[in-house]
């Protein structure tokens, strides 16, 4: 786990400095606020806890699996049916957007199973060290 809060200094700051769609429309990203909440509450959990979002990993492929499976079939689905008409710029827009978002929620579940293993970790080389 990251022991220096990047955001004590900079709190939700979750863009870079180059211009990303994200930053342009204001958008906060899921997986920061996985981390944020993380680094406020991990000396709090208890170790019942910390091993529950150590297996958010699990929940991670899951959905990685699962939308990969409707990726999969709207694949299908559009190559098997009649010529679409051309969807809207914004049908498009909302479908990537979402697909956007799903992938941010599976990375900041994996970043989240990740802190939480390490916090366990280093509550067992304490435990260890007495």
């Amino acid at each position: 786990m990251n022991t220096q809060s990047t955001f004590a200094q900079n709190p939700g700051n979750d863009q870079t400095t180059e211009e990303t769609p994200r930053a342009r429309y204001g958008v906060p990203k899921n997986s920061t606020a996985f981390e944020m909440l993380f680094e406020t509450a991990a000396g709090h959990l208890h170790t019942d806890q910390l091993h529950y979002l150590a297996r958010m990993g699990e929940e991670a492929k899951l959905q990685a699996e699962s939308l990969s499976s409707g990726l999969m079939t709207l694949g299908c689905l559009i190559n098997e049916a009649e010529p679409l008409t051309e969807p809207s710029q914004q049908s498009v827009a909302e479908i990537l957007w979402g697909l956007s978002s799903r992938l941010d929620n599976i990375g900041g579940l994996i970043a989240l199973a990740g802190n939480a293993r390490d916090e366990l970790g280093q509550r067992e080389a304490k435990a260890g060290a007495k």
